[in-house]
């Protein structure tokens, strides 16, 4: 059967709009091949360093992120990572309305057979304006307890955060060992509700959370 590949992740460069009180993407060139060298010229090469926050663009948040002494990033089991994923529509929530139960609950039998969910709102859409980060739709403390009592171990969202301040959904989240993955994007190009999830981040020691490469495969008919 054949297989296709959708990205789920935004681009990482100077333009990536970092969360608000994050510092922004800087991308510093350190060596560069000349225009007038001509390919495989020994002793040229490209090189770059990139500074970045850990919660910038497409990314994961580790259980750390929220409690002192939990599984780091690179702690996390990649197993977690990957795996069927079930896309739940729910781009009929307008800006800064809650995410309830009673959205998921029709979703109840499906999420109880599959580990991972990724809610579709729509907000990838406003991607680059400023209420990306002000308005978007937001899970509930509700209906987080609602995704773990179901047993999800990965919750994707296509806003930059699954809750706002205090981060309720967060904690019931985390605190339940459930990844988090968030800015998600093209979730309308999945085109089905059941396909293969992988958000592998990156094993960097120690710390709360690392920017993923998210993909979806998905069986073709």
């Amino acid at each position: 059967m054949p297989r296709r590949a959708v990205d789920l992740s935004h681009s990482l460069d100077q333009s990536t709009p970092p969360f608000p009180g994050d510092d922004s993407v800087e991308v510093t060139v350190k060596t560069s091949i000349p225009a007038d060298h001509p390919p495989g010229t020994p002793g040229y090469l490209n090189t770059s360093v990139l500074r970045v926050s850990l919660h910038t663009g497409t990314h994961m948040d580790a259980f750390f992120h929220f409690y002192r002494g939990r599984a780091t990033i690179e702690q996390i089991p990649l197993a977690q990572c990957m795996g069927p994923a079930l896309l739940v529509d729910l781009s009929h929530k307008r800006a800064k309305e809650n995410i309830t139960e009673d959205d998921l609950a029709p979703f109840r039998e499906a999420l109880s057979c599959t580990p991972k969910v990724i809610l579709n709102t729509g907000w990838a859409q406003c991607w680059g304006q400023p209420l990306y980060f002000t308005d978007y739709p937001a899970l509930t403390r509700g209906a987080a307890q609602f995704l773990v009592d179901r047993g999800i171990e990965l919750v994707g969202v296509d806003t930059p955060s699954v809750d706002y301040s205090p981060n309720d959904a967060h904690f019931v989240l985390l605190g339940n060992d459930v990844l988090i993955v968030e800015n998600l994007a093209n979730l309308d190009q999945i085109g089905q509700p059941q396909f293969e999830l992988t958000a592998l981040p990156l094993k960097i020691t120690g710390r709360d959370g690392s920017p993923v490469r998210a993909i979806a495969v998905v069986e073709e008919p």
